[in-house]
């Protein structure tokens, strides 16, 4: 799996590295026009982008990994998972409204035992995908309730292109795109599903997906009960 990993990551970073690197070489041989060069630039600030994303994803996913490795449990504590959930729409609304997409929070407030910049990160990799595979004029509504068992849910609902069934079980593999095209344009970089699925199951908690093409998908994460 780890050799795996790795043949998948020098893929990932080899294609916008050659991208990078062709345009800037047109750029100082003189060979690109002057009216050419702006384009030539903001295409080379696109790819370098998008390895910053990738290099960051892939960052986060080794650190969780040597946490689970090593057994050392991150700082846990008390987390509201409703001020998780707004935190992550105030940050997102400007990524939202760029794709012309309504972003929405409700629900109740919802404790868990847990750390909230993991949290943060899963409730803001949920929404960004929500947003990344819509529409423009779709919705992405994230929620948060208990249950009167204890157990306490965060649920983010879009009504997007939605997952083909054969997909829905590898969606949470690294480096796993449904659509790749997509995924480049928008600048996915095939990990957030991954990252999620670890944080998750730091928190022992369950996610749930369910999705059916051009419906949208709802995908909830399940916290076992805070005491």
């Amino acid at each position: 799996m780890r050799q795996e990993f790795t043949a998948n990551v020098s893929h990932e970073l080899k294609t916008p590295l050659t991208s990078i690197s062709g345009y800037a070489e047109l750029i100082e041989t003189g060979i690109a026009k002057p009216e050419d060069v702006p384009g030539f630039a903001q295409k080379i600030h696109v790819e370098a982008s998008r390895m910053i994303q990738l290099v960051n994803d892939i960052l986060q996913l080794s650190s969780l990994d040597n946490a689970s490795e090593t057994g050392s449990e991150p700082e846990m504590e008390t987390v509201d998972l409703l001020s998780v959930a707004k935190e992550c729409v105030e940050r997102q609304k400007l990524n939202a409204r760029r794709a012309y997409i309504s972003l929405t929070c409700l629900g109740e407030s919802a404790l868990v035992h847990g750390n909230r910049p993991l949290l943060d990160e899963l409730c803001q990799n949920l929404c960004d995908n929500a947003i990344r595979y819509n529409r423009p004029g779709g919705k992405v509504q994230i929620t948060t309730a208990c249950n009167r068992d204890g157990h306490c849910t965060l649920t983010v609902t879009d009504n997007g292109i939605g997952i083909p069934k054969e997909a829905q079980t590898s969606v949470f593999e690294r480096f796993y795109r449904v659509d790749k095209s997509r995924s480049k344009a928008t600048g996915g970089t095939g990990l957030g599903l991954a990252i999620v699925k670890h944080i998750a199951l730091i928190h022992g908690a369950r996610i749930k997906l369910e999705s059916q093409v051009d419906a949208g998908t709802t995908i909830t994460v399940t916290f076992p009960t805070a005491n």
